[in-house]
């Protein structure tokens, strides 16, 4: 959904004159209070792609009517949190699930809507349809090394498309563990994951 800055603006104006009586008989007896709302105004969150469904997590979807269906929708929406709030410049897309199809198209949707690309979210959480080996016992500290390799393969993949767009910063979702004692040997695991962001 894209709203005119023009709609905005009026409903703003409208409400302005009773903002600033309510604004001034708050900060009337605060001497800090222009810092206070100097950092409010800088204060950006980055919107994580996943966020945008109606329902669920980024671990399960129950999807709605009305949410954005596509990358394209999502950066439109986003763009319409920060038209709304100046605090959403950012977008933190989770790949595989938000893989740009055209990087330059991407990069000026987002520009258009005043967004930038935050951190760049790898999934090894949860497998893919055609992934040759699962993450259910691990990922980047997995006993086999050719789980680790898949998921260092994967998160280097992120950071290329990251790079395509402008982001400076990697978040890797490390969902390894393990659920009972004994079940893993933590010097191992330690061990694989440090050796596996060390390559990453």
């Amino acid at each position: 959904m894209i709203v005119d800055k023009k709609q905005i603006e009026a409903h703003n104006e409208r409400l302005v004159e009773k903002h600033q009586v309510k604004l001034k008989a708050l900060t009337s007896d605060i001497d800090w209070a222009e810092q206070v709302i100097g950092r409010l105004v800088d204060f950006q969150i980055a919107i994580p792609s996943w966020a945008l469904g109606t329902g669920g997590t980024r671990f399960g979807r129950f999807s709605g009517g009305g949410e954005p269906g596509n990358l394209e929708e999502k950066i439109e929406d986003i763009g319409l949190l920060h038209a709304l709030n100046r605090s959403s410049g950012a977008i933190s897309l989770h790949i595989p699930w938000d893989i740009p199809e055209d990087y330059a198209h991407i990069r000026s949707l987002a520009a258009q809507h005043g967004l930038a690309f935050d951190a760049m979210n790898s999934n090894t959480f949860q497998d893919q349809p055609g992934q040759a080996h699962s993450y259910k016992f691990g990922s980047l500290q997995h006993v086999d090394k050719a789980v680790r390799r898949q998921a260092i393969e994967h998160n280097k993949e992120v950071i290329r498309h990251g790079v395509e767009l402008g982001s400076k910063s990697l978040t890797v979702w490390l969902a390894d563990g393990s659920c009972f004692p004994g079940q893993l040997n933590f010097r191992k695991a330690f061990q694989h994951t440090l050796e596996s962001l060390k390559e990453i």
